[in-house]
Formats: structure tokens, C-alpha cells, sequence
């Protein structure tokens, strides 16, 4: 058993890239194990993907230079299976269910992307996008004329987003 908690938080990270079995980008697995469930405080964690990364068990996936993709890489499965018996049994439950539960909304917050900002007239552009893991498959932008409008492109977004793709691809494609 480890009692080392540095290396346990690593192996926490690499067990949350396992469960959740999609590439993530590090704003959201900082979010995973800092934010909402404060498994690791957030600057620690920060390291520990710095850390695993440069160790070569986390791979950055080409995409956003500012918050890139990341996924497990096989020397960081390895490392995951020989002391996958030293992360608590209640730790890797709590882990799985959270992933089980949560792994499509997660997906959804980095596949479908939304920001608005205020243009010098008045109006608002909202930038919204649809991401295939590092790339985009559809950018759209609205200007809109009140920031309520915005708001509510903004908010809609994440739901609407397949129904808007589905639209536009029927459409335009036949």
C-alpha cells in the first residue's frame, strides 16, 4: 500500500483518465478532482498533471494550445494496472460511479462550446462551436442585439447544439 499522498493523487489522476475513456481537456479533469469533488486541491493537481505529463503517462493531444486534450498513454495504463490495488477499493468506486454519471456531460462541455462578448456598438457576438476532440466540425457566429439574447444563445447551447448540427447537415448536405 502506498502512504505516500502525492503519488496516490497521481494515481487518482490516471485512474480518472481511465474511468472517464474519452480525452479531456485539462480545465475540465482540474475541474473533475479540484472543483467538484475536491479530491485534490486544484493548484496540487495542477502539478500532478505537469508532473504526469512530463513522465510520459499523460499524453497532450494536439488542439487547444490553452487547454489541451489529454488522455492516457500506455506507459500511464501500465503504471495504472501495477498499483491499481493501491488506490482504496472506496476511492475507485467513488471514481467510477462520478464517471459513470457524469462522463456525457463532461464530453458535451467540451464538444459544444459558447462565449459571447460586447461589440463597440452595443451588440453582441456569440461564438459557438462543436468540437470533435481537438478539432472543429462547425463554427458558428450571431450577432445579437441585447445582452439577454446572448445569455440565452449562451445557456441553450450545450442541449441544442446536436439538433443544430443535425439541421444544418440535412440541409446542406444531401
Amino acid at each position: 500500500m502506498i502512504h505516500d499522498e502525492r503519488i496516490s493523487n497521481k494515481l487518482l489522476v490516471l485512474f480518472v483518465l481511465d474511468k472517464m475513456e474519452i480525452p479531456i481537456n485539462e480545465e475540465l479533469l482540474l475541474s473533475i478532482c479540484s472543483t467538484d469533488n475536491e479530491w485534490i486541491p486544484y493548484f496540487y493537481c495542477k502539478q500532478i498533471i505537469a508532473d504526469l505529463t512530463e513522465a510520459g503517462f499523460i499524453n497532450k493531444i494536439n488542439g487547444s494550445i490553452r487547454n489541451p486534450m489529454l488522455s492516457l498513454t500506455e506507459d500511464g495504463r501500465t503504471c495504472l494496472s501495477h498499483f491499481y490495488n493501491d488506490i482504496p477499493k472506496s476511492v475507485r468506486d467513488t471514481v467510477t460511479e462520478f464517471a459513470r454519471l457524469s462522463r456525457l456531460d463532461y464530453k458535451k462541455k467540451q464538444e459544444f462550446t459558447c462565449d459571447y462578448k460586447k461589440n463597440a456598438d452595443g451588440s453582441y457576438t456569440v461564438d459557438m462551436s462543436i468540437y470533435e476532440i481537438t478539432k472543429p466540425i462547425m463554427q458558428l457566429k450571431f450577432v445579437v442585439s441585447n445582452l439577454e439574447k446572448a445569455i440565452s444563445i449562451y445557456n441553450n447551447w450545450n442541449n441544442k447544439a446536436p439538433e443544430v448540427y443535425k439541421a444544418f447537415y440535412d440541409i446542406l448536405i444531401d
